[in-house]
């Protein structure tokens, strides 16, 4: 997916639309945006990712494709409550500032149980759009290994495979979705 962004493809960005809105949007309620604030922040992250997403590269583990949309969401937070701030309010005047600086550094799983959740639907929703990459008996042997826990020794005997081909099946599913997604 990180490819077709870069090369501008159109299924690169729907695949980044359909991924990451869910968590771009949770991000933005829990900065205290109401839902069209939240859309139009999003359009901006949209946009600041199109503009430069040619500069972003994995120089080490810690430079995450999460990390790196994290930051552009929260420097569009910043850029609207700025404009929130100067912009004529009536009576009773703003709380944008106060909100801002409880915008975390990062997502804490812990503190923000809807980011875990959006987490969890961007790798459910690269998990659709990969699934076709693999035969069946691939598929079904990471599925029951990754999502259902079920242990190697019994998918084996269950699919016709060795322990050490479950193994592989999931391996092979997993580094796709951590190339697809970028994050994992």
């Amino acid at each position: 997916m990180l490819q077709n962004l870069k090369a501008g493809e159109d299924q690169g960005w729907r695949q980044f639309v359909h991924l990451y809105t869910p968590l771009i949007y949770v991000w933005c309620r829990k900065a205290g945006l109401q839902e069209s604030d939240s859309a139009d922040v999003c359009q901006e992250v949209f946009r600041a990712v199109s503009s430069g997403i040619n500069g972003f590269h994995y120089e080490n583990p810690s430079h995450s494709f999460r990390g790196w949309l994290w930051t552009i969401t929260r420097h569009s937070l910043s850029k609207h409550f700025g404009r929130e701030e100067k912009s004529p309010k009536a009576a009773g005047g703003t709380d944008a500032i106060a909100r801002l600086s409880q915008v975390p550094d990062w997502i804490d799983d812990d503190e923000f149980p809807e980011a875990e959740s959006a987490e969890s639907e961007v790798i459910r929703r690269a998990a659709e759009l990969i699934r076709g990459d693999f035969n069946e008996k691939t598929w079904q042997a990471f599925w029951m290994s990754a999502v259902e826990e079920i242990p190697a020794s019994e998918i084996a005997e269950r699919l016709g495979m060795t322990n050490n081909g479950v193994r592989q099946a999931k391996f092979r599913v997993v580094a796709r979705l951590k190339e697809f997604v970028g994050f994992l």
